[in-house]
């Protein structure tokens, strides 16, 4: 099951970028407009600083029907 947490460009641009050396946070753009990161960021103390922001949008399940083809992984 991948698990996806869906932002827009803007709040991509927020993350994007380093955040404890040596991670880093790469947003991905899907059709439509939309970026994506895997839900898993927000279980790593890496990206702790980020955590408060993208725990607050939204995640889709990519195995779910429903997902939407325009953000499809």
């Amino acid at each position: 099951m991948s698990v996806f947490i869906v932002m827009t460009a803007a709040q991509a641009d927020q993350v994007r970028g380093p955040t404890t050396p040596p991670a880093a946070l790469d947003p991905v753009e899907r059709q439509g407009g939309a970026f994506i990161l895997g839900v898993a960021v927000l279980s790593d103390p890496a990206h702790a600083m980020h955590h408060e922001l993208l725990s607050g949008l939204p995640q889709l399940d990519g195995a779910d029907p429903a997902f939407p083809p325009e953000i499809e992984a």
